[in-house]
C-alpha cells in the first residue's frame, strides 16, 4: 500500500532544508542500493523496448501497422497518466512508489512470458500490455527517482548525484539495449561471433521472463535502501486542467518563451519517433539488417548522450550564447536525418546514431538551463507541463502519419526514408524560426 507523505505549510526550500544529514556511511549505502535498483530498471526497460517493435516488424506481416498504432494510442494515453504521475509522485513516499513500480513490472512481465510459453506464441494483446506497462512505469520513475534524491542526499550532493543518474541510465540503457539484440538474432546472425559461444536465438516470451526476474531483484535493492521521508509542502489538489490553463496563461503573455520551449522540445520529439518506430522499419526493410543492428544504433544513440553528459556543455555554457548553440545542434540534427534518408550504409547510420545523442543531450541540458533562468520555481512545473503536452501530442501525431500504408504496407520499407526526411525539414523549420526570433529571446530574459 502507498503511504502519503506528512503535509505541512513549509515552502519547498524549507521542505529541502529540512532533510536531515544522514551519516557519511548512510548516504554511501544509499547511493549504492539506489544505482543498483536503477541500472536493473534501465536494463530492462532497454531489452523490452528493443525487443517488442523488433519483434513486431520482423515476425509479423502487418508488424509495421501493430508498431505504429500501438506507439501512438499507448503515448496518447501516457499524456494524461504523464501529467497525474508528477502528483503519485508528489503525495505518496517514494520508497515505496518504487517498490510498487518494480512488483507491477515483475508481476506483468513474468505473466506474460508465462502464459505465451504455455500458448506457444504471443498474443498481441500481451506484447500492447507489457509495452504500456513499461511506458506507464517510466513516466513514473523518473520523476520519482529525482525527487527521491532530493530526500536522500543533502542538497550540494544533488548536482554531482543527478548527473551520475544520467550518465548511468543512459550506459545501462546501451547495455541492455546491445544485450535485447544479442538475444533476438542470436549468435548465427552475427558473423564476428566466437563460435565457441554460438546460441540459438531467443524467443519473445524469454525475453518478458529475464526481464521480470531483473523486476524482482530491484525491488530487493529498493528495500535495502535506508529512507527517511522529509516534511512537504501542501499537495496542490488542482484539476490537471486547470493547471495547463495556467501554464499556458503564463506562456501566451510571453510568447518568445513559448516559441522557444516549443522549438527546442523538436529534437526529443523527432527522436523518440525515430529510436522506436521508424528505425525499426529502416533497419529491417531499408538497410535490411539484423536486430544487433537495431541495438547498436539505440545503444550508440545511448552512448552520444553519455558523452554529452561526461565531457559537460557547463564552459560552453558560460561563454556562449544559449540559444545560438541550441540552433546549431538542432541544423546538426537536421542534417543527420537528411544523411540517413540518403545512404544505405550502416556504418554512416552508426555515426548518426552518436551524433543524434550528443545533439539531444546538448540541446536538452541547454534548454533546461535557459528556462530555469527565466522561469519563476512557482511557475516552473506547469510551464513544463504545457510544454510536455505539446511534445506528446506532436509526437501523437506524427506516430499516427507511419501507420498509412505509404509507410506501414510490407512492400513499402524503403518509403521510410520519407519521414526521415521529413523530420529533417520539421528541425530545421524550429531552427529557423529560432533564428528569426532571436533578438526577442534576449528581450525576454531582460524582463525577467
Amino acid at each position: 500500500m502507498l503511504k502519503e507523505n506528512d503535509s505541512g505549510k513549509s515552502t519547498g526550500a524549507e521542505a529541502a532544508d529540512s532533510i536531515s544529514p544522514h551519516p557519511r556511511t548512510r548516504p554511501i549505502r544509499a547511493l549504492v542500493f539506489l544505482f543498483m535498483a536503477n541500472i536493473i530498471s534501465g536494463f530492462a526497460q532497454g531489452i523490452t523496448m528493443l525487443a517488442i517493435p523488433w519483434y513486431l516488424v520482423s515476425e509479423l506481416s502487418n508488424g509495421k501497422f501493430i508498431n505504429s498504432a500501438m506507439a501512438g494510442s499507448v503515448t496518447l494515453l501516457s499524456l494524461f497518466w504523464g501529467l497525474y504521475a508528477g502528483t503519485l509522485v508528489d503525495r505518496y513516499n517514494r520508497k515505496r512508489i518504487f517498490q510498487l513500480l518494480t512488483i507491477l513490472d515483475a508481476c506483468i512481465l513474468v505473466s506474460a512470458g508465462l502464459l505465451s510459453l504455455y500458448m506457444g506464441y504471443v498474443p498481441i494483446v500481451l506484447i500492447v500490455l507489457v509495452y504500456a506497462t513499461t511506458i506507464f512505469t517510466y513516466n513514473v520513475h523518473y520523476p520519482n527517482l529525482y525527487a527521491f534524491v532530493q530526500e536522500l542526499f543533502e542538497r550540494k550532493y544533488y548536482a554531482k548525484v543527478n548527473s551520475a543518474i544520467e550518465v548511468q541510465g543512459q550506459t545501462t540503457n546501451f547495455i541492455g539495449m546491445m544485450l535485447g539484440g544479442l538475444l533476438l538474432s542470436g549468435s548465427a546472425g552475427i558473423s564476428w561471433w566466437p563460435g565457441a559461444l554460438s546460441f540459438e536465438s531467443w524467443h519473445l516470451q524469454e525475453v518478458f521472463l529475464l526481464d521480470g526476474s531483473t523486476y524482482v531483484l530491484g525491488f530487493v535493492l529498493i528495500s535495502l535502501i535506508p529512507y527517511r521521508p522529509s516534511p512537504k509542502k501542501r499537495i496542490d489538489t488542482g484539476a490537471v486542467w486547470t493547471r495547463i490553463q495556467q501554464g499556458f496563461a503564463y506562456l501566451w503573455a510571453r510568447r518568445p518563451l513559448m516559441l522557444f520551449g516549443i522549438c527546442s522540445h523538436l529534437m526529443f520529439f523527432s527522436l523518440i519517433v525515430i529510436v522506436h518506430v521508424v528505425m525499426p522499419i529502416y533497419v529491417s526493410d531499408y538497410l535490411q539488417e539484423e536486430a544487433y543492428i537495431l541495438a547498436s544504433f539505440k545503444g550508440l544513440y545511448a552512448l552520444g548522450a553519455v558523452m554529452a553528459g561526461v565531457i559537460g556543455l557547463s564552459p560552453f555554457v558560460k561563454r556562449n550564447h544559449l540559444i545560438k548553440q541550441i540552433i546549431a545542434l538542432m541544423l546538426l540534427g537536421s542534417a543527420l536525418y537528411f544523411v540517413c534518408a540518403t545512404t544505405r550504409s550502416v556504418r554512416i547510420t552508426l555515426l548518426a546514431a552518436v551524433l543524434f545523442g550528443i545533439a539531444n543531450a546538448g540541446i536538452r541540458i541547454l534548454r533546461i538551463t535557459y528556462i530555469v533562468r527565466i522561469v519563476p520555481n512557482h511557475v516552473i512545473g506547469r510551464v513544463n507541463s504545457f510544454f510536455g503536452v505539446v511534445n506528446v501530442l506532436t509526437r501523437v501525431m506524427f506516430i499516427y502519419l507511419l501507420t498509412i500504408p505509404f509507410f506501414a504496407a510490407p512492400d513499402n520499407g524503403g518509403n521510410i526514408v520519407y519521414a526521415m526526411a521529413l523530420l529533417g525539414i520539421i528541425l530545421a523549420g524550429g531552427a529557423l524560426a529560432l533564428l528569426l526570433r532571436f533578438g526577442s529571446f534576449d528581450q525576454q530574459a531582460a524582463v525577467e
